[in-house]
């Protein structure tokens, strides 16, 4: 497990946690507990569960509050929260990620394993501009970005990934347009990290002045 901290470019606080391992515990409320219960999978009930604990650590910070005292529903865009604290939780290949920034009302985060795509996933997914030609690493970092955005917008893969374009400032169309607007246009900015070894893990949100870079 690595320690909560916070990233400098977006301020949010991020918690990462290996799946395997992990028992509920007294970590779940007596809602959470009977959801964790009804998974069929056991590889979905681990990796649920991997990120609310991720999630509660953070929101317990140092205060020592027991876990189970929080509990993570979704807000009206089937965002992860807990009260009026927006939450962020991702997972992949045997790692949870959950960030959250007090205050913040767009945010999204992604965790994404590196690996070897299809030729199709590319033109799938990547205008030209953002990805001239198929790259494993930057092709994973910028659909993690892309990812992170569609979360923090509550659309999740709702989205065609192609209104995103990451290329220099982060323009949206279509659905991602709409959304955007709806919530005000908030200014917010990306951060990316190489972390876990073998990932790329994006971060958006808000923050109060400057262009939209990634």
């Amino acid at each position: 497990m690595k320690d909560p901290e916070t990233w400098p470019g977006t301020g949010a606080r991020v918690q990462f946690l290996e799946v395997e391992g992990l028992e509920p515990g007294a970590a779940l409320s007596p809602d959470e507990a009977l959801r964790y219960a009804a998974f069929r999978m056991e590889k979905r009930r681990r990796e649920w569960l991997a990120g609310r604990i991720a999630a509660k650590k953070l929101l317990a910070g140092a205060g020592g509050e027991a876990l189970s005292s929080f509990e993570i529903t979704s807000d009206l865009l089937g965002r992860p929260s807990c009260g009026t604290e927006l939450i962020s939780i991702s997972h992949s290949n045997g790692w949870a990620l959950a960030a959250v920034k007090p205050g913040s009302a767009f945010l999204g985060a992604d965790l994404e394993k590196i690996e070897e795509r299809h030729p199709a996933w590319y033109s799938d997914y990547f205008h030209h501009s953002e990805l001239p030609k198929p790259d494993p690493s930057e092709g994973t970092r910028l659909w993690a970005i892309k990812e992170a955005l569609m979360k923090a917008l509550g659309l999740g893969l709702m989205a065609d990934p192609l209104d995103i374009n990451t290329s220099g400032e982060i323009k949206f169309t279509g659905k991602t347009l709409e959304r955007y607007k709806e919530m005000g246009s908030p200014a917010f900015t990306v951060e990316t990290r190489a972390f876990p070894a073998g990932f790329w893990t994006a971060l958006a949100a808000n923050r109060q002045t400057g262009p939209l870079k990634r």
